[in-house]
């Protein structure tokens, strides 16, 4: 269960002091010092903090972060992405996956099926992904808008995705039809 802090004048110095130390290192796993030059790729997208991440995936809130940070105060050997998972918030899985993988991804020029990234993050699993391709097939309708409509996914996290992963996918029309471009 999450626990409530009461913010006392020094509470809110060791909170400032270790948000000032944590902005001064990276807060996913990927050190900054390792992380090979990658032409054509913003440094931001290799290093930025995985709290920031699941925030504009829709994953978590601001408070929820924040909150999560006051948790590592309390506890500095764990990790954000772990503080997350034990509250339930996101599953272990989605956090590794943006730690280890999502910028190795993002680089990628050769993507897979968006559904093939919903399910590595753990935000799908294979019974959603069979929902989604049943109705995908009777309805034509787009995968990530079935999966919106289904319940499974924010559309603010299918715009996340769609925004870094396929770009040029954003601006269709979510509610086309697939079948009916192919004539």
């Amino acid at each position: 269960m999450a626990e409530f802090y009461r913010f006392t004048p020094q509470s809110n110095s060791k909170r400032r002091h270790f948000l000032s130390q944590v902005h001064r290192r990276p807060h996913s796993r990927i050190n900054k010092t390792t992380v090979p030059a990658v032409t054509g790729v913003p440094r931001s997208i290799l290093t930025k903090p995985l709290g920031k991440i699941l925030q504009e995936a829709d994953l978590v809130s601001s408070f929820q972060i924040e909150s999560a940070l006051q948790d590592k105060i309390q506890h500095p050997d764990l990790r954000i992405g772990d503080i997350l998972a034990q509250r339930g918030l996101i599953k272990p899985e989605t956090a590794d996956f943006f730690v280890q993988d999502w910028s190795k991804i993002v680089m990628q020029p050769n993507k897979n099926a968006l559904g093939w990234y919903l399910t590595q993050a753990a935000i799908l699993n294979s019974a959603h992904i069979e929902v989604i391709l049943t109705v995908q097939r009777t309805t034509g309708v787009r995968f990530g808008t079935v999966a919106v409509l289904q319940g499974f996914l924010k559309s603010t996290t299918l715009d996340f995705f769609l925004a870094n992963l396929f770009p040029e996918e954003l601006h269709v029309s979510p509610f086309i039809n697939m079948y009916s471009q192919k004539n």
